[in-house]
Order: structure tokens, then C-alpha cells, then sequence
């Protein structure tokens, strides 16, 4: 039986170039679904509760990638909000964080953190926000959708489409 050296590395190296391709668009839609999953799950807040607009933190969780070659690939996905007020010499604290894992809030300028919270104004020397988890959770329950996407790209990719 003759062998066709040149035809089967051909066919090797289309075969690394589909599943190249695959990867990243396996790590561009686990990265959509898991920002799907996280806006789902992001605290909204009330008008007047927050420096930020109800839904701020939601609207802002984007999909940052996919970058990568040669069938390596990452992708980040995260909220981008920041406080609408920042405190002198322009500083921003990341609101997603604060909200993901809590935390306390100093101030770092003057001596009392100054805010409005539904119209009454409040001087605290420290504010404490309980966690709300919203990225940890949509990472564990994208997980299946995302296993779902490697599995139909990846056999796409070996069957040669």
C-alpha cells in the first residue's frame, strides 16, 4: 500500500490549525457565557443606596479577550465600574471587588468617610459591606455550559469542520 507522506502531514497540520481555531473560540464563549452568568447574578442595589446607579456593576462586567496564538488563549471577564465619585488626586476604589468578596472600606485622606445613603448623610470612620458573591457562583454554574462548548468545538475540529 503507498503512502502518502506529504498528504497525511498535510492533513496533520490542518488538523493543528482546527483545533487552534477551536480553542479560541472555546475560550471566547466560555468567556461569554461566564459573563452571562455573572450579570445574571450581580447585585443591582436601590437608587439612593450608592454612589453608583442601580445595575452599574451588572453593565459593566465585559469580556476582555480572547488573546493568546498558536492554540494558547485567555480571556478576562470582570466587572470595569468604578466609584462615580472618586476621592482625591482621583482615586478609584473597585466597586465589582468590594461586592464580590466584602470588605472594609477606610478612608485614606481624611479622617471620616463621608456618603449619602437615601438622602441622609453619613460620616463613618469605617464602612464594612458584607461579601455578595456573584462572579465565584457564575463560574460554578457555567461550568456544564462550558464543558458542552469544548466538547462540540473540539469534535467539530477533529472531524474536520
Amino acid at each position: 500500500m503507498p503512502s502518502d507522506i506529504a498528504g497525511t502531514l498535510a492533513g496533520l497540520d490542518a488538523l493543528v490549525e482546527r483545533v487552534h481555531e477551536a480553542t479560541k473560540a472555546i475560550v471566547e464563549g466560555a468567556a461569554k457565557v461566564y459573563q452571562s452568568k455573572a450579570m445574571e447574578l450581580a447585585p443591582v442595589g436601590e437608587v439612593g443606596n450608592s454612589t453608583n446607579a442601580p445595575g452599574d456593576l451588572k453593565r459593566s462586567i465585559q469580556v476582555d479577550g480572547p488573546y493568546g496564538g498558536d492554540g494558547v488563549y485567555t480571556a478576562r471577564v470582570g466587572p470595569t465600574v468604578t466609584t462615580d465619585y472618586p476621592g482625591p488626586g482621583g482615586t478609584v476604589m473597585n466597586y465589582g471587588r468590594i461586592r464580590e468578596f466584602g470588605g472594609t472600606i477606610v478612608p485614606k485622606v481624611s479622617k471620616l468617610l463621608v456618603f449619602t445613603k437615601f438622602g441622609t448623610v453619613y460620616a463613618k470612620s469605617v464602612v464594612t459591606q458584607i461579601e455578595r458573591p456573584y462572579l465565584r457562583p457564575a463560574r460554578a454554574t457555567g461550568t456544564a455550559n462550558v464543558e458542552t462548548l469544548i466538547v462540540a468545538h473540539l469534535t467539530a475540529a477533529v472531524e474536520g469542520g
